[in-house]
């Protein structure tokens, strides 16, 4: 098989980018198994507006799903730091949006460089149902098949779930719960109605766990797990200029 038989939307662009714009900076992390295309949308928004915008794709995304396999979560966090850096050098401030797993990379950045303005949670998988034998299944199958991986979103990614890299998420879960209460920077936390990865109980969790002054849950109900390239990403993107601008 070739690289396109395990991709969805192989026709989108979900390669790295970095668009220069003003002194503001945000850099925005993609999830487990999608590409930048999860981000490009509110990163155009964020550039038109502006800001100088960067996004990643993580090793062993947006290739074949035996990439994913052979990456580990801090090979993830490698190439967001490398990001990171760069727009150090080209930003006076900087804030961080994550999707699903990229909210976890985000948690673990902004713990490393408390420098970080704020973060934008979105959907952040801290907890996956059964994700954890994902530790025994990957001696035996190499990916699962996901159910209704095409969802008519422009979305860009495997429609399988690498079970080695699926481990490496589940030990990037157990890190970052350990990391709450060093999180200090104002965060906005995003959820969305027809997604059960992430439950009240969970939220408040995580709400509890943080220590910033400034912490806000928003809940959107008419939005899936990627909430970033659903009918309400202009609603939810108003919260996050919002946010911006109050911490600019």
């Amino acid at each position: 098989m070739n690289n396109h038989d395990y991709m969805v939307n192989p026709q989108l662009d979900g390669d790295d980018f970095y668009w220069i714009g003003k002194p503001t900076g945000v850099l925005l992390i993609h999830g487990f198994t999608a590409t930048t295309a999860e981000v490009r949308l509110i990163g155009e928004k964020l550039h038109n507006d502006g800001f100088t915008t960067a996004a990643p794709l993580l090793p062993g995304h947006g290739t074949h799903p035996d990439d994913l396999n052979n990456a580990t979560w801090g090979m993830w966090l490698g190439k967001v730091k490398v990001f990171y850096e760069q727009l150090t050098r080209d930003c006076d401030r900087i804030f961080v949006i994550g999707e699903s797993m990229g909210a976890l990379l985000a948690i673990e950045l902004a713990v490393q460089h408390p420098e970080i303005k704020g973060l934008m949670l979105f959907e952040p998988a801290i907890r996956v149902k059964r994700l954890w034998l994902s530790h025994l299944m990957k001696h035996f199958k190499y990916a699962l098949d996901k159910k209704g991986a095409d969802d008519g979103l422009p979305w860009k990614g495997y429609n399988v779930y690498p079970l080695k890299a699926a481990a490496e998420l589940h030990k990037l879960q157990q890190h970052v719960k350990q990391q709450f209460p060093k999180i200090n920077q104002p965060t906005l936390i995003f959820t969305a109605e027809h997604d059960n990865h992430l439950t009240p109980e969970i939220m408040q969790t995580i709400l509890k766990g943080i220590q910033s002054n400034e912490k806000c849950y928003i809940h959107l109900e008419n939005s899936p797990h990627v909430i970033l390239l659903a009918d309400e990403l202009d609603r939810a993107y108003d919260y996050c200029y919002n946010f911006i601008q109050r911490h600019s």
